[in-house]
């Protein structure tokens, strides 16, 4: 798998696909394999787009420094721009998740003329009151998110804790949001692109989602019914609405 140096650290990425270019980043704890890749938007994208996939510094298989000075929103930011300009590729769409959806504001914000349009999903213009470290919500027995055969859950979280360093993440979560805030409230007013956010209804992030999309001057919200912040990234319903938005079809509001 291809790596770069270019942001000052190891950053392991995946190029899936063939098409117009797509950046697709993860949110915290994860990887690009796990929440792209196992939940299935490169299985759905890759058809029409060359996905590129980054791990962003402290997550996969790219580099994990124990400093909390290595973590920022504009320390991930940069891993995405290394990886971007390894490719050559000067302009994206760009689509984040958790984490990876404050990276998505931080790059469509500060760099928008290299970003056209972005997905920001289970993420908010503010933190909910009582959000803790991680997410325990449970989804309704209603959601349409693929239920995982215990064989492959087993597997998935074999690979999972594999990539895991539990002192570089501890680190990124002190880093990255140390600030008490997903995004600069006086970045929001640049952010003018076509903006398509979305969260899970049983989502704690459900209600800063809906705010973030009405803070955006040109944004559209998607609600993920009975989904919570795990399961919504795996439900087709987002998955489809998002190839729609990158194929340059309106969201409805």
């Amino acid at each position: 798998m291809p790596e770069t140096r270019r942001s000052g650290l190891r950053i392991h990425y995946r190029v899936e696909g063939r098409g117009a270019p797509v950046v697709l980043v993860h949110g915290y704890t994860a990887s690009g394999w796990a929440n792209w890749i196992a939940a299935g938007w490169a299985e759905r994208l890759a058809g029409h787009h060359t996905l590129i996939i980054p791990d962003l510094r402290g997550h996969g298989r790219s580099e994990k420094p124990h400093a909390v000075e290595a973590y920022s929103r504009q320390a991930l930011a940069a891993d995405v721009l290394a990886v971007m300009d390894e490719e050559g590729i000067e302009t994206a769409p760009v689509v984040g998740y958790s984490m990876g959806g404050m990276v998505a504001l931080e790059l469509l914000g500060r760099h928008g003329k290299r970003f056209p349009r972005g997905i920001v999903g289970g993420m908010g213009s503010y933190f909910p009151r009582g959000r803790g470290r991680f997410a325990f919500e449970r989804r309704h027995p209603r959601s349409l998110a693929p239920r995982r055969r215990l064989l492959d859950v087993l597997a998935y979280l074999a690979r999972y804790w594999s990539e895991m360093d539990l002192v570089a993440l501890n680190r990124v979560f002190r880093g990255v949001f140390a600030d008490g805030v997903p995004v600069e409230a006086e970045l929001l007013p640049a952010i003018r692109q076509p903006v398509l956010v979305a969260a899970g209804t049983r989502d704690v992030f459900f209600e800063p989602a809906v705010a973030l999309a009405r803070s955006l001057p040109n944004a559209r919200f998607l609600p993920v019914p009975h989904d919570a912040h795990v399961s919504a990234v795996r439900n087709p319903r987002f998955i489809e609405a998002a190839a729609a938005f990158l194929r340059g079809e309106t969201a409805p509001r």
